[in-house]
């Protein structure tokens, strides 16, 4: 199996998952505002049952001790999912496997980025351009 994982830059490339199929620019659209919307619910005070503050706010800092850590971003790793990939221009649907990260910025509002990869169950046959040269041999 080739293991290596490229990034999946063309946002009308196709993905299948075994019931659904979402064009990349969907799918990383659908992602982000999951996210965004999770990380947005506010956390209520368990006395007052009043919401104190978001979700992602609470990571802005972190305290270990005496010393407190500032944080701007939440990195997001998936597990590697099975799927297959339509290209544009491609010929058929090509199986492989899939990894998400998503990053969400937590000193702004901005919607969280998302980065696709995908790695091939069988590696692209390309031909050789040593085979002309065979050929005329």
């Amino acid at each position: 199996m080739n293991k290596k994982f490229t990034p999946l830059v063309c946002d009308d490339d196709v993905l299948l998952f075994e019931k659904d199929t979402f064009k990349i620019s969907r799918f990383k659209e659908l992602i982000s505002t999951d996210i965004n919307n999770k990380l947005s619910q506010s956390i209520h005070d368990h006395q007052t049952r009043q919401p104190q503050r978001s979700v992602d706010s609470s990571f802005l800092q972190i305290s270990i001790g005496q010393e407190r850590l500032e944080l701007n971003e939440i990195e997001f790793k998936s597990s590697i999912k099975a799927c297959q990939i339509l290209r544009v221009g491609g010929k058929a649907w090509q199986k492989g496997k899939l990894k998400i990260q998503i990053i969400k910025s937590i000193i702004n509002q901005k919607p969280a980025t998302v980065c696709l990869e995908f790695c091939p169950d069988e590696p692209d046959e390309h031909e050789s351009p040593l085979n002309d040269l065979r050929k005329m041999i």
